[in-house]
C-alpha cells in the first residue's frame, strides 16, 4: 500500500485524469492496427498503443483507480481482435513489413499486453493474452534473423543502423523467461551478436569503455538506451555479470558527458551530442532535451539501481524527474505550437526559449486527430515516482525519494511528512503491526555535504551521500528525522572550448532543483555577474503556481527564481531560462 499528497502523486493523477481516462484516445491507438496506417510513410503510429498501455498499467498500480482498470481491460480486449490470422500484430502491410518503425512498433505491442499482464486479474484473459504474444513473436522470429531465406536484423529499417528494431530484444527475452522457449532466446543473443558484432557495435563499445557514446556509430540516445535495457534482460536470465558490467559502464558515460542541468540528454536533436559540453550552445534552439529520452533514461537508472544498489542511480532518477520530465507536463493546459492541447511537451528549453516548440514523434490518428512520441511515453515516468520512492527490500524497506504519505508493505512500513525539495526537513515514522527487526534504507542525495539523522532523538553520524542502513529492532511510532543540506551553488559549463560563447553562462542549483528565471517571475533580460557563489532566501510565492520562489543573490544582483518544473508553464506566451548568461 503506498498513498501520497505532494508533488508525485499530484502528477501521476493529473497525467492519469487528462490522458490516460480518455477512452477515445484508446480506441484510436488499436484502430490504427485495423489498416496499414504506416505504409504509406513508414512512420510510427504503431508505438503509441503500448506506450500508453505500459504507463497506465503503472499508474494503476500506484492509483488503484477502477475507472482506469475497466478502460485498460476494455482497451486490451479489443486490442486481441486486432490481430491477423497470421499472428501479426502490425500497422504496416505484409508487403512492406520489416521496414521503416516497424519492429519497434511490434516490441510495443508486447511491452504494453506484458506490463497489463502485470494488473490482470482476470486468469482467462491474460492467459489468451499471453497465447496471442506468443503467436507475434513466433512470426517474427520465422522471418528476422540469419539463412532460410530470413531478413537480417540490420536491415530492417534505414534509421539508427538499426537499433530500433533490436529495442525488441528486451520483449523477446521476457518472452523467453515465460515461455522458456529456446528459438526466443536464439533470437534475443542473434540481436546481440549484431549489437555487439555489427555495425553499431554499441556493446563492444560500451564494454571496452574507451568512447563516450556521442562518438558510437549511432548515437540516437532513446532507441541506444533501450537496447541496453535488454541487455539487462539477458543478465538477469544468464546471471553472467559481464552483461550488467557493460550496461554499468554505458551508463556512466552517459551520466558524464551526456546529462545536462535537467536531468536529460541531447542538445542536438534526441541525440547524443556530448550534452553536458553543449548544453549552453546556443546554435541548438528548438529540439533539445527531449521527453522521451528523460522517461528512458529514468527507466535505465531504475533497473541498474535495482541490480547495483547504488545510490547514484536514484540520484540521477530524482534529477530528471524534478526537472525535466516534471517540466515537461503542460499543467496549464496551454496549446502547443502544433496547436494539441497534449499533457506532454516533447522538448525543454536550457537558455531562454519558450515551451512547446514542437511535438516530437508528431502523427495524425484519425481526422483531425494527433498524437505524439513524447505523449505517450510519459505516463510511465509520472507513474514511477510514488510507486517506487518507498519499496520493499531484503528484510526491510528502502526510502528512494522523499514523499509526503504513506507506504506499508506485510505490515511493516514509514509515514513521511515534509516538504521536500522545498526544504531539506524529512520526518519519517515507523508504521508496525508489532515489534520486528527490520532494516531501514534511507537515500542521502549526492548534493547534501552535511545531512542531520536522528533515531527517537539520538543523533547518528551520517558519513556523505549514498545510504544510511538502520538495522533494530522496531515498533510503532519510532521517529527518524532528517535534514539535508540543499546545498545553493553555482555550476558554470564545461568543455567547447572551440567555442568560448559557450563558457557565458551559469545555472543555479538548489538541492535536486535547478532554478530558472521566468519572464513572468522578473526581468530575463540582463545578464548576471560571473560568481562561483550564491545566496538563496526563498520567499513568499504570493500566489504563483511553482514549487518554490527565491531571492537569488550572484555578486551584487539579486533577482527571482523558481523552479525549473515550474517555468514556462504558460508554453508560447512566456519565456524561461536554466543558463543564465553572464555577458
Amino acid at each position: 500500500m503506498q498513498k501520497y499528497y505532494g508533488i508525485f502523486d499530484r502528477y501521476a493523477r493529473f497525467i492519469e485524469e487528462k490522458q490516460l481516462l480518455n477512452r477515445e484516445l484508446w480506441r484510436l491507438f488499436v484502430e490504427q492496427y485495423r489498416s496499414n496506417v504506416d505504409d504509406h510513410d513508414l512512420g510510427w503510429r504503431c508505438e503509441y498503443f503500448g506506450k500508453m498501455m505500459r504507463g497506465a498499467s503503472l499508474t494503476f498500480q500506484y492509483t488503484q483507480n477502477e475507472e482506469l482498470y475497466n478502460i485498460l481491460t476494455d482497451c486490451a480486449e479489443d486490442m486481441l481482435t486486432a490481430q491477423q490470422e497470421s499472428g501479426r500484430f502490425s500497422t504496416y502491410s505484409e508487403e512492406v513489413e520489416f521496414n521503416g518503425w516497424d519492429i519497434w512498433g511490434r516490441k510495443y505491442v508486447f511491452l504494453g499486453f506484458l506490463h497489463y499482464c502485470e494488473i490482470c486479474r482476470d486468469e482467462g484473459l491474460k492467459n489468451r493474452i499471453m497465447l496471442s504474444l506468443e503467436r507475434h513473436l513466433d512470426y517474427i522470429v520465422d522471418r528476422i534473423g540469419d539463412g532460410n531465406g530470413k531478413k537480417p536484423i540490420g536491415e530492417t529499417s534505414k534509421h539508427w543502423l538499426c537499433i530500433n528494431s533490436c529495442s525488441i530484444l528486451e520483449p523477446a527475452l521476457r518472452m523467453y523467461k515465460h515461455f522458456g522457449h529456446d528459438r526466443y532466446l536464439k533470437f534475443a543473443e542473434y540481436i546481440i551478436d549484431y549489437l555487439y558484432n555489427g555495425a553499431p557495435a554499441i556493446f563492444k563499445l560500451a564494454e571496452e569503455d574507451k568512447l563516450d557514446p556521442h562518438q558510437y556509430p549511432v548515437v540516437k540516445a532513446y532507441e541506444m538506451m533501450s537496447c541496453f535495457e535488454g541487455l539487462i534482460e539477458y543478465y538477469e536470465i544468464t546471471g553472467n555479470k559481464r552483461y550488467l558490467t557493460i550496461c554499468e559502464s554505458f551508463a556512466e558515460r552517459v551520466r558524464k558527458t551526456e546529462i545536462s542541468v535537467i536531468g536529460c540528454a541531447g542538445c542536438c536533436h534526441e541525440l547524443f551530442n556530448n550534452t553536458v559540453a553543449t548544453q549552453t550552445d546556443a546554435s541548438y534552439q528548438n529540439i533539445m532535451q527531449e521527453t522521451c529520452v528523460t522517461v528512458t533514461w529514468m527507466k535505465l537508472c531504475d533497473r541498474l539501481l535495482r541490480h547495483t544498489g547504488d545510490s547514484k542511480y536514484a540520484d540521477e532518477i530524482e534529477r530528471s524527474a524534478y526537472n525535466a520530465l516534471y517540466g515537461a507536463v503542460n499543467t496549464e493546459n496551454c496549446l502547443t505550437s502544433k496547436k494539441d492541447n497534449f499533457v506532454f511537451d516533447s522538448y525543454s528549453p536550457l537558455f531562454l526559449r519558450p515551451r512547446g516548440r514542437g511535438a516530437g514523434g508528431y502523427k495524425d490518428i484519425a481526422k483531425g486527430v494527433y498524437f505524439g512520441c513524447c505523449v505517450a511515453i510519459g505516463a510511465h515516468a509520472t507513474a514511477m515516482m510514488p510507486l517506487y520512492a518507498v519499496k520493499p527490500c531484503d528484510n526491510g524497506i528502502t526510502v528512494d525519494f522523499y514523499e509526503n504519505g504513506k507506504a506499508e508493505f506485510d505490515g511493516f512500513g514509514v509515514e513521511i511528512e515534509t516538504n521536500y525539495p522545498a526544504d531539506g526537513n524529512v520526518k519519517i515514522t515507523v508504521v508496525s503491526t508489532q515489534k520486528v527487526e527490520k532494516t531501514v534504507k534511507l537515500r542521502v542525495p549526492y548534493f547534501s555535504e552535511n545531512t542531520y539523522l536522528s533515531l527517537n532523538g539520538e543523533r547518528i553520524s551520517v558519513d556523505g551521500a549514498g545510504y544510511v542502513c538502520l538495522n533494530r529492532t522496531w515498533k510503532s511510532d519510532d521517529i527518524i528525522e532528517m535534514k539535508f543540506d540543499m546545498n545553493p551553488r553555482v555550476l558554470h559549463p564545461v568543455g567547447m572550448e572551440e567555442k568560448p560563447e559557450t563558457k557565458n553562462f551559469l545555472a543555479v542549483m538548489y538541492g535536486p532543483l535547478t532554478l530558472a528565471r521566468d519572464s513572468r517571475v522578473d526581468s530575463v533580460e540582463c545578464p548576471v555577474p560571473e560568481v562561483d557563489e550564491v545566496k538563496i532566501e526563498l520567499c513568499d510565492k504570493n500566489g504563483f503556481n511553482c514549487e518554490i520562489m527565491a531571492d537569488v543573490t550572484l555578486g551584487n544582483k539579486t533577482f527571482k527564481m523558481i523552479d525549473y518544473m515550474s517555468a514556462g508553464k504558460i508554453w508560447h506566451e512566456t519565456s524561461c531560462e536554466a543558463w543564465l548568461p553572464t555577458k
